[in-house]
């Protein structure tokens, strides 16, 4: 289909689904899949979750087991949409015998495939594909096109990653054609989405972007937000790709606020580490660190396996590139365990590539040398996985052949006398014969033509990795100038800090938002405490000393900052001699302990200004706690206003005397600390009897 023919098919499609009537007002116990799907669809999985609830004890209590199956059913598509897989197949196993139980063979059919999509998701290839097969085999004794068109397009995603290229392109093309016959937009935006990922696999990637760009299109007219999430990711992706970055991020992070919205933190994390992906790309390494060890401490905790290898690949390119040589390999050890455990020897294969690259980076010849004969033996070893896999994959088209063969088998003989059957069971047997046969020649055709477009993309990729890596090393240069590193300190710098920060307040008040509603108790070490931290008289140094003598003071105070802060707390220089430090997720009471034990480090050493002498130097403190209103919400608390009361408690130590701090605890109105309050009324804010101050002098 040429591109201009899709456009113009596109137009008119999305006319017609977006002018079709809306659906009738539902009733209340028939209707119950219906409102559920739609709660799915628009991303209300708590809303989903309780009608699931309420539809299982409906069901239960009517004594129906054909609605309990239903039931049980929705229960484990809304497990399948937070990635519970585990969940999902138990609710499925259920849901399969009480169908069975009532011969509800369209509920069955689907129970079958939704159970295939499953095991899909967790790389069992052959378990996914039999169960597809079988659902198949009951949609095409119904003659129900539009679940045929969805078998088509799960067998396509399956025969993908089993590295089935063309039979799964071949797959979702029917796919394709079932749904514009249907006029089923969703489905052809599946349909779409899946052939534009193919073409992305096979790097064919300005044609992937047309196709991602028409699903999105279908996808936002259909409203579901997992889907145009997806979408927006795949797109990001893509573009990352092509070295568009902007335009990549733009998807990325849609992508990220909608996944964030329905509540699917394994997708969340999915878009997190394209994200992390972009940055790296970007050259902007250190947030690129930040984004991969967040999405790895939260793979290894909820045991996203191939999330977890994916971020691990991430890490160790993202240390290559820093020239983190041992801590690279680290992440390459990690990540070949991973994915043997899950066993996924393509990834085994790239880390032990990537292995390679980091031992010759290292001038490590030996080593290199011994992983590139691991990685040649697992290539090896997936040709002949990939053969295993294509038996399995052929016997389960022949038991999907046998079994409709079967089916029509038994309705022949009602018809028949005995010497008919025993004629028509023997022409039948010779018709399987025949086509396993040609299944068997013909999966042995395409594994040679698959692998003969696996050299040729080696090949190409190879030299498009060289041009990349070029392209990366002059895209590092040019936005050095925008790093998020202070040059003089090697702490971060205002624009980290402006960039990093919120998603921390967000993550404290929420932990206080659950207790506040009653879903969890007082929450411990959800505090933020920020401190800026300003050098006594620093100007006098400059001007008695010099600036780079000033300039080795302040490096000297970035040190001791890092030995009273933890490596998770953000220290930044603001400015000047002016620094900030953010200790995160600590019990407020221990804001004033890190303040003391900040002046008592300045104090107690003298700073080295050259080999023979020294200079004593002093500073002061403010600092304020966050949520600084622990009873009410203090969502309209902005870093702005933070930084203002922090800055007023730092003059108030100032004024004191110097080498002191003051800091504000708490407080009882949320209204002392918005922009505009903190702007006109500063310097009254810490005269206010509703304001919990603690002060000490130095």
């Amino acid at each position: 289909m040429s591109c201009g023919f899709r456009r113009w098919w596109l137009v008119i499609s999305l006319s017609i689904f977006m002018a079709s009537p809306a659906s009738a007002e539902p009733k209340p116990a028939s209707d119950l899949p219906e409102q559920i799907a739609k709660a799915r669809s628009a991303g209300d999985m708590q809303g989903a979750d309780e009608l699931a609830t309420r539809f299982v004890t409906l069901a239960q209590e009517q004594g129906d087991a054909g609605l309990e199956a239903q039931a049980l059913f929705q229960q484990a598509r809304n497990a399948m949409e937070r990635n519970r897989y585990s969940d999902a197949q138990s609710k499925l196993a259920q849901a399969i015998e009480l169908y069975q139980s009532v011969n509800d063979q369209k509920g069955l059919g689907q129970a079958y495939r939704q159970m295939g999509l499953t095991y899909r998701y967790q790389s069992n290839y052959s378990m996914a594909l039999q169960y597809v097969y079988l659902s198949m085999q009951i949609f095409q004794q119904l003659d129900d096109l539009d679940a045929i068109s969805s078998a088509h397009n799960s067998i396509g995603v399956i025969l993908e990653k089993m590295g089935y290229y063309e039979e799964a392109l071949q797959a979702h093309q029917k796919a394709l054609e079932l749904n514009t016959q249907l006029n089923d937009m969703p489905g052809v935006a599946s349909a779409l989405y899946n052939i534009g990922d193919l073409r992305r696999v096979m790097g064919d990637l300005d044609t992937a972007l047309i196709y991602f760009e028409d699903a999105l299109q279908l996808d936002i007219a259909s409203g579901d937000q997992k889907n145009i999430a997806y979408s927006h990711n795949k797109i990001g992706y893509l573009l990352n790709t092509m070295g568009q970055h902007e335009r990549a991020r733009t998807h990325i992070l849609k992508a990220l606020e909608l996944f964030r919205k329905i509540q699917t933190p394994r997708d969340t994390d999915w878009a997190l580490s394209s994200l992390a992906q972009l940055e790296m790309d970007s050259g902007n390494l250190e947030a690129a660190k930040t984004l991969i060890d967040g999405v790895i401490e939260r793979a290894i905790e909820h045991n996203y396996r191939s999330l977890l290898v994916d971020a691990y690949e991430v890490a160790a390119e993202l240390d290559y590139r820093q020239k983190n040589y041992p801590s690279a390999l680290t992440y390459i050890a990690a990540g070949l365990e991973q994915a043997k455990q899950n066993k996924e020897l393509a990834h085994e294969s790239d880390f032990e590539a990537l292995r390679v690259k980091v031992h010759l980076a290292n001038n490590s010849l030996q080593q290199a040398f011994e992983a590139l004969q691991r990685q040649k033996q697992l290539d090896d070893q997936r040709l002949n996985d990939v053969r295993v896999e294509g038996i399995a994959k052929v016997q389960a088209q022949a038991e999907f052949v046998r079994r409709a063969h079967q089916i029509e088998l038994l309705e022949k003989e009602q018809a028949l006398e005995h010497t008919s059957r025993i004629l028509w069971m023997t022409a039948a047997i010779a018709v399987i014969c025949v086509l396993l046969l040609v299944l068997l020649l013909y999966g042995r055709f395409m594994q040679r033509q698959v692998n003969r477009q696996l050299e040729q993309k080696v090949a190409q990729r190879t030299q498009e990795l060289e041009v990349k890596n070029q392209q990366l090393s002059a895209a590092y240069r040019e936005v050095e100038a925008i790093s998020l590193t202070d040059k003089l300190t090697g702490l971060h710098n205002r624009r980290f800090l402006e960039n990093h920060v919120e998603p921390d307040l967000e993550r404290a008040l929420r932990l206080y938002y659950d207790w506040h509603s009653g879903k969890t108790g007082k929450p411990t070490e959800a505090d933020i405490a920020l401190f800026i931290i300003d050098l006594d008289d620093f100007k006098e140094v400059n001007d008695s000393y010099g600036h780079n003598v000033g300039d080795t003071i302040l490096t000297q105070l970035a040190q001791r900052m890092s030995q009273v802060f933890r490596q998770s707390d953000y220290l930044v220089r603001w400015g000047g001699e002016e620094f900030v430090a953010v200790a995160r997720f600590i019990n407020r009471e221990e804001a004033a302990l890190l303040a003391q034990r900040m002046l008592e480090i300045i104090n107690k050493q003298e700073f080295m200004i050259c080999a023979s002498d020294t200079l004593r130097q002093t500073c002061s403190i403010g600092y304020v706690c966050f949520p600084p209103v622990l009873q009410a919400n203090s969502n309209q608390i902005s870093l702005k206003s933070l930084m203002a009361v922090a800055d007023s408690c730092l003059y108030a130590a100032k004024s004191a005397g110097k080498n002191a701090w003051v800091g504000v605890e708490s407080a009882h109105d949320p209204i002392l600390f918005n922009d505009d309050a903190t702007l006109s009324g500063i310097d009254n804010l810490l005269q206010n009897d509703k304001v919990i101050i603690r002060r000490s002098c130095g």
